[in-house]
């Protein structure tokens, strides 16, 4: 028989001071490997392109500091507010649409229907492919279906977007919905349905609420997913054609999403600095419309 006092001196010789004094004494050693990859790989070059972001250069050695002059330039440029327009039409409706796809799929595969394991597997394996190459997929897909190029239309290069995102999406965002669903207690809802509550006041009064975690990341992710949506853009709509020709003789090109615009931007002569400008709008605007969505979906998450 083991000595439950052996296992107490077991434990606060552990814990003793002894064996956490040279721990507390090299914690520096093991956090500074992954504190200097973060500071190389993230920090810095954040901080650069901050810079940058108010400088005229073409290499990061030749920069010339122009203040605030390439932010004016990107807020006036109609091809960047298009595209800010654009992204937030498509963020909104496939935050929609994902969110309450994924939630059906995972609320009918947690009613134990049978094969709901093999269901769950080819919902979710659209996910493991590359964006560029859905992009390629979905195209060859819809031009064999559609009476015109998906690229020579605006309609059709928006529904064709979201018809992607969604289907690539979905998956995902199932899975953390029937992680959440299966969290929700059991004598919660048997509790409701002695009370004689029907399935959809069940469904609205009391899973729902109890899947606000759920529903707060997968609409964060859903939501910043989308307005950085970059390569099934490129691959799908063809660099965003439709072109549309301006009076001043500038081009907006109609489906471009605002990750595709920074890099069409950055991809003309002397105007690389205002790229960056419109990528540092890009960042602040994804991190305010982020958090003010996660503050709105927390504050209703049920306290347990």
């Amino acid at each position: 028989m083991p000595n439950p006092r052996h296992k107490r001196r077991s434990k606060s010789a552990v814990n003793s001071a002894l064996i956490r004094r040279p721990i507390q004494r090299c914690f520096a050693l093991f956090l500074l490997p992954t504190f200097a990859a973060f500071c190389i790989g993230f920090v810095y070059p954040f901080l650069k392109g901050f810079y940058l972001s108010f400088c005229k250069f073409t290499t990061t050695s030749d920069a010339q500091f122009v203040g605030l002059q390439n932010y004016v330039r990107a807020l006036k440029d109609p091809s960047f507010i298009h595209a800010f327009g654009y992204t937030a039409l498509v963020a909104v409706v496939s935050l929609v649409l994902i969110n309450l796809l994924a939630f059906t799929v995972a609320y009918v595969l947690t009613r134990g229907i049978k094969g709901s394991n093999l269901f769950r597997s080819v919902f979710f394996m659209p996910n493991l492919i590359g964006g560029i190459v859905l992009g390629y997929i979905w195209k060859m897909i819809f031009n064999g279906i559609l009476p015109m190029s998906i690229e020579l239309s605006t309609k059709y290069g928006y529904w064709g977007l979201i018809i992607l995102m969604c289907w690539q999406q979905v998956g995902y965002m199932m899975i953390i919905y029937i992680a959440g669903l299966q969290s929700v207690p059991d004598d919660l809802i048997e509790a409701a349905q002695i009370d004689g509550a029907s399935s959809w006041q069940t469904l609205w009064h009391i899973t729902i609420p109890s899947v606000m975690p759920s529903i707060t990341i997968c609409s964060f992710l859903t939501l910043t997913n989308s307005f950085k949506l970059y390569d099934q853009n490129l691959a799908l709509n063809g660099n965003g054609a439709p072109i549309l020709m301006q009076a001043n003789g500038s081009q907006i090109r109609t489906t471009e999403m605002l990750a595709l615009n920074i890099s069409s931007t950055f991809s003309k002569a002397n105007w690389r600095g205002v790229a960056q400008a419109k990528a540092v709008l890009f960042f602040i605007l994804v991190a305010v419309i982020a958090l003010i969505q996660l503050r709105a979906t927390h504050s209703k998450e049920v306290q347990r």
